[in-house]
């Protein structure tokens, strides 16, 4: 009975139990401080027109099906990620690890560092490098951010003068000059002015490895004296550093298929934005074209805001605003932006937890995991142990 206790009151699942707890709170409480408008929008919401709201929901697959098009693309390019022969994680298990991501992220006030940590664990499990699963993870979300950063920027130059949502523009731009920034350097780097720096460099990096690889040796045979404790935690960090250079030298993407990375990348919002479009459709009216990819982006930018898990509340708030301000109606607008976030947030929960669930299972299945005290101890990287 104590083995039991204690492992129910595991600190990880203490935590989950905290999070779904101030989730409902706040849940509840935006229900209740919106309560005249959202009974009026439910009132619409029974009168729904079921195939379009199919089609939404095909969208917001199609969605997560095209981020994992594009993180496979990117995937391919890096050397040693399969190293047992299993197969490479195709855009299937990449975009359900996106959707267990996002699931988690939508449950975390600072959900960006759960979607990294579920989708580092979906790539280890799958004996991709840990040095290829972060660059994976980091390069694809600079290509979203992007592809954000470029929608943003079309929006306002499609609504003219309208504009209520000022800095907008501003704000996407200078995102897209620090990520271009970013781009330069990588190429200058490989090619260009600045060639023949990088190969002295490389050739300084090498010998400074060598050097290092001597003192490793002279240190196990015991010709130097046995650093102490902060000594040791440096060496071992100076070793992992360099182990994770060595494998990010190797990667190499051509300029193509980055750019269809991000073509994808594309798509997946237009996918996004197509969901809230046939919102509108499916609660029988027709939404404010002109302002609708604006309204969009600026409900992200909400979404982005560390407040509530997921920009609850903050995001229905801002696009129904956004939305009325290009001169649809108030109760339409917001039965319209209920519908999509009940398909694009809330089925998002529940789906991408059986996502996990099912990355997990399949796992086991392929790979014979043990029973969960034998996984444990044998193994710490085991699905068992992540759980």
């Amino acid at each position: 009975m104590t083995g039991r206790l204690r492992q129910a009151l595991r600190p990880r699942r203490v935590v989950l139990g905290l999070v779904v707890v101030v989730a409902v709170v706040i849940a509840a409480k935006v229900l209740l401080d919106n309560s005249d408008e959202l009974l009026g929008a439910a009132d619409t919401l029974t009168h729904l027109e079921w195939g379009w709201v199919a089609v939404a929901l095909v969208l917001e697959v199609m969605s997560y099906a095209t981020r994992g098009v594009g993180q496979s693309i990117l995937l391919r390019q890096a050397p040693g990620v399969v190293p047992d022969g299993r197969g490479r994680p195709g855009y299937v298990v990449l975009g359900a690890g996106t959707l267990a991501g996002d699931a988690a992220a939508y449950c975390l006030p600072f959900g960006f560092a759960a979607s990294g940590v579920v989708m580092f664990r979906v790539l280890r499990r799958r004996s991709v490098d840990p040095t290829v699963a972060g660059w994976m993870f980091a390069v694809s979300t600079l290509l979203y951010l992007g592809a954000m950063c470029v929608l943003t920027i079309g929006a306002v130059e499609i609504a003219g003068g309208e504009d209520p949502v000022p800095g907008l523009q501003e704000a996407a731009l200078i995102l897209i000059v620090v990520l271009g920034v970013l781009g330069l350097g990588f190429v200058a780097l490989r090619r260009g002015p600045l060639v023949g720096l990088a190969r002295r460099l490389r050739i300084r990096r090498r010998a400074a490895s060598v050097r290092s690889a001597r003192r490793d040796a002279a240190l196990e045979a015991g010709a130097l004296p046995t650093p102490g404790p902060v000594g040791r935690v440096l060496l071992n960090l100076r070793r992992r550093t360099r182990e994770h250079v060595g494998v990010l030298r190797t990667i190499r993407v051509p300029p193509a298929l980055l750019t269809a990375a991000f073509a994808m990348m594309l798509l997946s919002w237009l996918s996004d934005i197509a969901v809230l479009g046939i919102a509108y459709e499916s609660v029988g009216s027709s939404p404010p074209w002109l302002g609708l990819l604006l309204a969009y982006c600026a409900g992200q930018v909400a979404a982005a805001m560390p407040v509530t898990p997921g920009g609850l509340g903050v995001v229905e708030g801002s696009l129904t605003l956004a939305l009325v301000a290009f001169g649809s109606s108030e109760n339409t607008s917001l039965a319209a932006v209920l519908l999509y976030r009940l398909i694009a947030y809330w089925m998002c929960i529940p789906l991408g937890a059986l996502a996990w669930l099912g990355l997990r299972a399949a796992v086991r299945r392929r790979t014979g995991t043990p029973p969960v005290s034998t996984a444990v101890a044998s193994d710490p990287d085991s699905p068992a142990v992540a759980a």
